[in-house]
């Protein structure tokens, strides 16, 4: 039986919910998606859970498997479609949150009916304390002194880039105190007042 015949047999067997065909088609593939994935991504732990996830999808889609010529083809499409959109998920949560820690100053009697001005405050002084001297620096020039990554590492006489990982780097950390210490998710946030509009 040739290779091709036997993945046609394994995407029939699929199609009509056969979990063990299922399970062949991701131990083989899965390979080739997770090196898609990873080169968008940049992240272990999140290119493994896009894969989990992509596979998820087309096994719920499973009844259009039997109309398609090539799995492989398939499944890089809908990898790629489907990280884009995680990728873009990302990016706009830490543009929301950027915008949450820079504005702050500006919006404190907008946030007065949510919770006291003083707290915020303290958790921001609380994550800021927990950062790196160089990462507190930087921050504090890029967001506090509105200069750019560029003039940033002129002032602190480092490369652009190493001023950029020290930003995603701090803005993770933020992500992470805002989700356990405030106990919201960041994509609740924006319901809260301290979020301005795209």
């Amino acid at each position: 039986m040739s290779s091709f015949i036997e993945e046609k047999s394994l995407i029939r067997l699929i199609s009509q919910g056969d979990p063990k065909a299922f399970s062949q088609v991701y131990d083989r593939y899965k390979p080739v998606l997770y090196r898609l994935v990873f080169n968008t991504l940049k992240s272990a732990d999140l290119t493994n859970d896009t894969c989990q996830e992509i596979f998820i999808k087309i096994w719920e889609d499973r009844s259009r498997l039997e109309d398609i010529i090539s799995f492989k083809y398939y499944l890089l499409s809908v990898g790629k479609n489907h990280t884009l959109n995680v990728l873009k998920k990302i990016l706009h949560e830490q543009k929301r949150l950027s915008t949450f820690v820079r504005d702050y100053n500006d919006v404190n009697n907008e946030l007065e009916e949510k919770v006291e001005s003083d707290e915020y405050q303290e958790f921001i002084d609380s994550v800021l304390t927990s950062l790196t001297p160089q990462s507190r620096k930087i921050f504090s020039l890029c967001r506090f002194q509105g200069m750019s990554y560029d003039e940033a590492a002129q002032m602190v006489g480092v490369s652009r880039n190493i001023i950029k990982k020290h930003m995603v780097k701090t803005m993770k950390v933020f992500k992470a105190a805002v989700e356990k210490d405030l106990g919201i998710a960041v994509n609740m946030l924006s319901a809260f007042a301290f979020f301005t509009s795209d």
